[in-house]
């Protein structure tokens, strides 16, 4: 061991480096690590995530495969190429080094999750669920597995597996804002309103910040014919950005749903104003039926 250790004081200085932004520094360090024979792979993998953090995919990508050349019964450099795989968005090639190194580490859960990750990403998801459901038996108590799972199964219109995960998620994390609105989205598939309403009031309390859960609370209320409730939740909306052409043309579509022509007519005129897209847009928007033939609002549409 003590042969090595002037090599591993390499290997700790250049991850001080890294941590510090001075990558070159860090780059000489691993590049002294690799001139140790017992090391060198070692060597190789922090070089390729010092070449991936400057994003020099090419000469990181290299570094990996000489790191695995190095040292070829790894399965903790085949996890870890595989990741980078993933990054640079070869998701098949990605799946083909996760299950080299789950043949020499068949309880690496966290290979299976990651090809679930990659599968979701080419939209294979009945494999991505098969991955993540493996992943689970070795690690039942994973939230984002559990989270992940009712993504897909939402996906796939399995709303009762979808809720269910959601729920085991929640079970894990009571905090998540994210399970709240997705399950409050199967609930809307499901034609059970009053339900979502009250899961997206317990996503919005808990992420206050989010104006995309304002938004939705206030598509619902407008789907529901409640105008009144959904301005509210598009205001909110709105706080965060007072420029946002949709948000503004779902506050048209609130007057207009009331048979208020002046203001419906006012919001719609700027959201053409930022986004002339919206025209279209109401062309087809049932909300607008109450005023559709008013002259005002066919000659706003006219292009």
């Amino acid at each position: 061991m003590e042969e090595f250790q002037p090599y591993l004081h390499y290997l700790e200085i250049g991850e001080l480096y890294l941590k510090v932004g001075e990558i070159k520094k860090a780059v000489e360090s691993f590049k002294k690590l690799t001139e140790c024979e017992e090391l060198a792979a070692l060597g190789w993998i922090n070089l390729a995530k010092a070449e991936f953090i400057q994003n020099h995919l090419k000469t990181a990508k290299q570094y990996y495969l000489k790191a695995l050349d190095t040292d070829k019964e790894s399965y903790e450099i085949l996890y870890n190429y595989a990741n980078f795989l993933i990054d640079i968005k070869e998701y098949e090639e990605a799946i083909k080094f996760y299950k080299l190194a789950l043949e020499k580490e068949p309880s690496l859960a966290l290979a299976y999750y990651n090809m679930g990750v990659a599968y979701s990403k080419m939209e294979k998801y009945h494999e991505a669920i098969d991955a993540y459901q493996l992943s689970l038996k070795m690690n039942p108590d994973d939230f984002s597995c559990h989270f992940e799972l009712g993504v897909l199964y939402y996906e796939i219109k399995n709303l009762k597996k979808a809720v269910s995960h959601f729920q085991k998620a929640l079970d894990l994390d009571s905090t998540s804002s994210k399970c709240y609105e997705f399950i409050a989205q199967c609930f809307i598939q499901t034609d059970q309103l009053d339900i979502a309403q009250t899961l997206y009031k317990n996503a919005i309390s808990l992420n206050p910040e989010d104006p995309a859960l304002y938004y939705k609370m206030g598509d619902l209320f407008l789907s529901t014919n409640n105008a009144e409730k959904a301005l509210h939740y598009f205001d909110q909306a709105l706080s965060f950005n007072s420029v946002d052409a949709l948000l503004i043309y779902k506050r048209a579509c609130s007057y207009a749903s009331l048979g208020d022509l002046e203001n419906a007519l006012k919001e719609l005129t700027i959201a053409i104003q930022f986004n002339d897209v919206i025209r279209e847009l109401a062309l087809i928007d049932d909300s607008f039926d109450k005023i559709r033939h008013n002259p005002a609002f066919t000659e706003l549409l006219k292009k």
